[in-house]
């Protein structure tokens, strides 16, 4: 099993014109250069896997939801997943993300 508490060690050879930019950057940040370096990739990772989900249609935009409940819909409403209709009276699955969004889902999609 892997251990993700590990950090691991990249060598990476840069121009002097880039040594220096990320050198000045880490002073006026006040910190080291390899923190700033890795909060960059982090970032920047993050930002490329969200953007390119984003672009080719392959984010799960339901990937916050932390909890599910039945209910019974107090007024028409579209399923967040399908699109199907779902008529005031009938039972919904409920997600709900910890920001308190809420999404309805029907009986075939939860």
């Amino acid at each position: 099993m892997p251990d993700d508490s590990k950090d691991y060690v990249i060598n990476l050879r840069v121009s002097r014109a880039t040594y220096d930019k990320i050198k000045r950057k880490a002073v006026e940040n006040k910190e080291s250069i390899s923190n700033l370096i890795r909060k960059a990739i982090d970032d920047s990772a993050e930002i490329i896997g969200d953007l390119s989900s984003e672009i080719l249609g392959k984010r799960d935009k339901f990937k916050d939801v932390v909890g599910y409940h039945k209910a019974k819909a107090a007024r028409d409403l579209e399923c967040a997943r399908c699109g199907t209709a779902i008529a005031a009276g009938g039972v919904v699955t409920v997600g709900e993300t910890e920001g308190a969004k809420k999404f309805f889902f029907c009986e075939n999609c939860k």
